[in-house]
Order: C-alpha cells, then sequence, then structure tokens
C-alpha cells in the first residue's frame, strides 16, 4: 500500500501559503491519525489466537465506535477548510453590503465550531481507548499510548483554533456558548 504520496500531499498543504488547511485541519488529522493508531491496535489484538472471549467482545464494540469517529475527524478535516474558506469569501463582500456582517458572523461561529467537534470526538476516542486499553495486546501497548498523545494534541490544537475565531466574534450568545465549549474542553485537555 503507498500512502506516503498521500502523507506527502496533506503536509505539503499544510507547509503551502494558502490560508487552508490550517491549523484546526492539522488538529483533526492529528485526531484522526490517534484514532486510526487505537483502530489497529483492536484490530491487531483480535486477530490474535491468544485475546480472551471477554477482550474480543469488548474490542469489538470499542472497534466500532472508534471506526464512527475517525469518520468524524476524517471528515472535520475538509470542513475546518470549508468553514475557513467561507470567512474568506464573507471579508470579500463589498463594504456596503448590509449582508457582511451576518455572513461575517455566521462564517466565524462555523470555524469556531468546527475545531469545537474535533475536540469533542477526540476526547470520545480517548474514553473509548480508556475502556478498551487493557484488552489490547501488551506488544502493542506503545501504540495505544501514542494514539493518547495524538488525541490530546489534537484537542489543544482544536482549542486555540476556537479561541482564533472567538476572538472576531461577536454575538454574545455565540460568545457565551463558545465560552462554555472551552470551559468543558479545558477541563478534557490534560484528559488521562
Amino acid at each position: 500500500m503507498e500512502w506516503y504520496p498521500a502523507a506527502k500531499y496533506f503536509t505539503n498543504a499544510l507547509s503551502s501559503t494558502d490560508p487552508t488547511p490550517g491549523g484546526g485541519a492539522a488538529a483533526a488529522m492529528a485526531g484522526t491519525m490517534g484514532c486510526a493508531l487505537a483502530i489497529m491496535a483492536a484490530g491487531t489484538t483480535l486477530k490474535r489466537k491468544t485475546t480472551s472471549i471477554q477482550n474480543r467482545q469488548l474490542l469489538e464494540n470499542s472497534l466500532k465506535n472508534l471506526q464512527t469517529f475517525k469518520l468524524q475527524l476524517e471528515s472535520l478535516i475538509q470542513e475546518d477548510a470549508k468553514a475557513y474558506d467561507a470567512y474568506l469569501t464573507a471579508k470579500k463582500m463589498e463594504a456596503n453590503d448590509e449582508t457582511r456582517s451576518v455572513a461575517i458572523e455566521k462564517s466565524l461561529w462555523a470555524a469556531a465550531q468546527v475545531p469545537a467537534d474535533t475536540a469533542t470526538t477526540a476526547v470520545h476516542c480517548l474514553q473509548e481507548i480508556d475502556k478498551m486499553k487493557e484488552a489490547v495486546a501488551p506488544v502493542i501497548q506503545s501504540d495505544v499510548l501514542c494514539a493518547r498523545h495524538l488525541l490530546k494534541s489534537a484537542i489543544a490544537c482544536a482549542i486555540e483554533n476556537i479561541k482564533a475565531n472567538k476572538a472576531y466574534i461577536t454575538n454574545k450568545g455565540h460568545l457565551l456558548a463558545l465560552e462554555k465549549q472551552l470551559v468543558l474542553l479545558n477541563s478534557q485537555e490534560n484528559y488521562g
């Protein structure tokens, strides 16, 4: 399987001078990689003949949940870029266009919500990993630990993106909602 070209494509896109993909997409990618490693650890353990029936059931349940979270995180990579692109489009609207300020506010709200969704999904992944980690074969425990580090990084990066967008949001309801999300996510950032 040739995976390197895809990795190179994404990292080249990140290192370009284009504004997207940026930190939010990188956060979602880190979360996706963490989730993928946990999936590999569960799947590899399930292939082992020595895995107990009890552990198999636990790992199969976790595997289903993690696969769902991985799909969510993968979609958030692109959603982050779309949200920021919408903001750039709104900013280019004519200054005297009465819909410009509404479009900017709406796009900033979306640009803050995508990383919030990324962080929340990463927290769910961490919780799922904690349910299954004792069932994973000892030889692959390092992959579980790496998965946790990547997911925690995804949360930290997503928080930074929420803060960056929050600084420009003027809607008081949106600001209050973001503050609540940040309090919750900051408590989860050092999860486990």
